[in-house]
């Protein structure tokens, strides 16, 4: 739940809000769209809800999730808009490192990255490093690595920004099903309306502010 966030960069006049005044709430099965232009704030409001941020005023709440979620690694999965895996690793590993560090063992961390790369069509990729893959390669990896940690919220920003639209859809189409299986929540920002069209819940973000919030009726927020 984030009630009033503001989040500011930089002081006096060169000072800019990213996020002004934002309320909005995530109940469990939520399917949210976040749409607007570049610089809307939509990246820094999904920093903020996953706990990786802090605002500048404002407070954000996770109910659902049983306190911070950097006190309880995996309840929130963010797959990010820019690289995000690590060098050293192989495509498997990477996907199995946030597992990994919770209390997951060693082969049944192989075992969800296995199923979660082969999902998304990139089980061939799995012995691979990141630098021998394409721009949309790594960012299925990334939406893997997301998917098979099992987390009560998916966060997403532009997950599909680097996929054709064929790619695109089935990358949808995949965290649609794993979010229904495991009764998570998920919110995609986008600029791309075929993929924001098939999520049940639009936000509109314009100069920091959300607009056009439509609220989902459920019984408990995250």
């Amino acid at each position: 739940m984030c009630q009033n966030l503001t989040r500011t960069f930089g002081v006096g006049r060169t000072a800019k809000n990213t996020l002004a005044e934002v309320t909005c709430t995530v109940w469990p099965a939520a399917r949210i769209a976040v749409t607007g232009p570049s610089g809307s704030g939509k990246s820094t409001l999904l920093h903020v809800m996953a706990g990786l941020e802090s605002s500048s005023s404002g407070t954000v709440t996770w109910p659902g999730l049983d306190g911070h979620p950097l006190a309880r690694p995996g309840r929130i999965g963010v797959v990010f808009q820019g690289p995000s895996l690590v060098p050293a690793l192989t495509v498997s590993e990477n996907v199995a490192l946030p597992m990994l560090l919770g209390d997951t063992t060693r082969s049944d961390a192989a075992q969800r990255s296995r199923v979660a790369l082969d999902r998304l069509g990139i089980g061939d990729l799995a012995t691979s490093l990141p630098e021998e893959l394409s721009g949309g390669q790594a960012q299925r990896v990334a939406v893997a690595r997301v998917l098979a940690a099992a987390p009560r919220l998916i966060l997403a920003d532009e997950p599909t920004g680097q996929l054709d639209h064929q790619t695109a859809a089935m990358v949808l189409d995949v965290m649609l099903q794993t979010a229904d299986e495991l009764g998570a929540a998920l919110v995609v920002s986008t600029h791309d309306p075929e993929i924001a069209k098939r999520l049940a819940t639009r936000w509109t973000m314009r100069d920091g502010t959300l607009l056009d919030l439509q609220p989902v009726s459920a019984s408990e927020p995250r």
